[in-house]
């Protein structure tokens, strides 16, 4: 919906937004921006940044964050459109959201997208694809029901298709075609197609599980019609079991979730990812008032997890956390074990702030103050995240109990703010923490270097999951912060906002530029391509497939070229 996006951003222009935040937060200026308590979370000191100039604000207590849209979004509890109303009335504008021609014709292209992936399943290329559903127990029947497909192998199949009829510009902002640096390519090769479907069950973006490669799985982009922070997979189907149980069954990919549904667990939805949003909680609270969330173990142990489970809970809803047995995903649970094993697991699911805090348990020793101390220390954010009286209540007793201490003595160490260390090897103020891809994206974010210094070595499928999002935008020609925002997930621009406002200065922004490159595309693997490139060019001159030849000596170029900064040389 350009028209809507272009209106989004002159509405963003117009709102000060140091005067509308400042009516809900006591800002005090501090460096090149503003400093106050964050309204989001208890907030003892000051740990809420806005920065007027890149219009964006960042709370590095809990970790909420994004343009002004997000601040009033979150504060005033409203949708979207609701926000833009208010803001555009504000600035003497008008914001138009409705079903206008041009989201139409979107619509229909993804209806036609949706179509010729499930025609490719069934011709003769989709051959593996099909003997790969089969064996996972879905039938021709499963694949018609759940709009199953196939993206071919190539790199402009569905550019051909459908480029001059519907226009390059309509498939970049699907999300079905990619923007390269000279020409653009389709966004899905190779891969198992899994349609997401808004809630009237219209095909509104796609998903795709690689067979060899990575990403293993891979979504659309956020567009005018999918923002994937605002949807579950596979909800148009849960509805019923949902609303007849009044609990939902989150899992976190798409195979989980089909494989559930099959077994007859029908109030299972996916959250595509293990990063959980405010805006995914409003929706599950329309439907359900408990929510069991069975990731594996490693994924529901991650920050981005217990993130998702605070705001979850702090939405009102009931939330327990199941617990697999190590290595093991729902799919692969009841296809090995049958249902029965999945509904015992559920049956002994844990609330949710007790998992957390007996996970942290393992991980110290309980009997000595020195590991009684670390333990507070990795409870205390989670802790201060945590709104609801009752529940802090609890794991203060729970901490009390099996620490040995006073729940007085507890209650009054867990609010404390937790001193935050830095590393001074490359840079003042550095989270430890942080790796090559945060390095990259605060210098990309702040403008201090450009896409081309990252794309002469690296793709946006060199960076992780969580990520890519942002750096497909900038790899799109997105320049402008505010205007990246407006592409961005809800997850997505948190994360910008905090690789943007951190507070984080490079003394030597090129040695830190190449020491991340370095890191990003690892050396073994820039040699192993050379390696299989030597065959392919030696094969090629064999056969005197000469356009082949110049191809993949290009190819051969660009690698070195990586090589090049992996080895660190000049």
């Amino acid at each position: 919906m350009k028209g809507n996006r272009v209106d989004v951003q002159a509405i963003k222009e117009r709102v000060d937004v140091i005067g509308l935040i400042s009516r809900y937060v006591s800002l005090t200026p501090s460096g090149s921006g503003f400093k106050g308590r964050c309204p989001f979370h208890k907030d003892d000191t000051p740990s809420m940044v806005v920065n007027a100039e890149k219009g964006l604000w960042h709370c590095f207590g809990c970790g909420e964050g994004g343009d002004v849209i997000a601040f009033l979004m979150k504060i005033e509890k409203l949708s979207f459109i609701e926000a833009m109303k208010r803001l555009a009335a504000e600035v003497g504008l008008s914001f138009e959201a409705s079903e206008d021609g041009e989201r139409q014709k979107l619509r229909a292209i993804n209806a036609e997208a949706a179509e010729y992936f499930a025609a490719n399943l069934k011709g003769g290329p989709g051959k593996k694809v099909r003997a790969y559903l089969l064996d996972r127990g879905y039938d021709e029947a499963s694949w018609a029901e759940y709009g199953l497909g196939y993206a071919l192998p190539g790199w402009d199949n569905l550019k051909r298709r459908f480029g001059s009829r519907h226009g390059e510009a309509a498939l970049i902002e699907l999300g079905l075609l990619v923007q390269g640096d000279e020409n653009t390519y389709d966004r899905f090769r190779d891969r198992t197609i899994f349609p997401i479907h808004d809630l009237s069950g219209r095909p509104i973006a796609f998903g795709g599980r690689a067979f060899e490669g990575q990403p293993k799985y891979l979504n659309s982009p956020k567009t005018p019609l999918f923002d994937k922070g605002r949807l579950l997979y596979g909800l148009p189907w849960a509805r019923e079991g949902m609303a007849a149980t009044r609990t939902a069954i989150l899992v976190e990919g798409y195979t989980d979730v089909l494989t559930l549904r099959q077994a007859g667990l029908t109030h299972c939805v996916g959250s595509m990812g293990t990063s959980l949003t405010q805006g995914q909680a409003d929706l599950l609270k329309r439907f359900v008032d408990d929510v069991v969330i069975s990731y594996d173990q490693d994924a529901a142990g991650g920050a981005a997890a217990i993130r998702g489970m605070q705001i979850l809970r702090n939405s009102g809803l009931g939330v327990r956390v199941v617990q697999l047995p190590t290595g093991e995903d729902p799919d692969g649970l009841v296809r090995r074990e049958g249902v029965d094993a999945m509904a015992a697991a559920i049956d002994a699911a844990v609330p949710f702030h007790r998992f957390f805090v007996d996970r942290v348990l393992a991980e110290h020793d309980r009997t000595t103050a020195r590991g009684k101390e670390r333990i507070l220390d990795a409870v205390r954010e989670f802790y201060q995240a945590v709104r609801v009286p009752t529940l802090r209540e609890e794991i203060e007793r729970h901490l009390a109990d099996v620490l040995d201490l006073s729940v007085e003595s507890v209650r009054r160490e867990l609010p404390r703010r937790r001193e935050v260390h830095w590393s001074d090897r490359d840079a003042q103020g550095t989270v430890e923490t942080w790796g090559e891809e945060e390095v990259l994206l605060a210098l990309l974010l702040r403008g201090e270097i450009g896409w081309d210094r990252i794309s002469a070595v690296a793709s946006p499928d060199s960076f992780s999951e969580g990520n890519r999002p942002i750096v497909e935008a900038l790899a799109s020609g997105v320049a402008e912060l505010a205007e990246l925002v407006d592409h961005l997930d809800e997850e997505s621009s948190r994360r910008a906002s905090y690789y943007a406002l951190a507070p984080v200065r490079f003394s030597d922004t090129d040695k830190a530029v190449k020491d991340a490159l370095s890191r990003l595309v690892p050396l073994p693997e820039v040699e192993q391509g050379l390696k299989d490139l030597a065959e392919a060019i030696e094969a090629a001159a064999s056969d005197g497939d000469w356009d082949r030849w110049n191809e993949l000596m290009q190819k051969k170029i660009e690698l070195k070229a990586k090589e090049l900064t992996a080895k660190g040389d000049e």
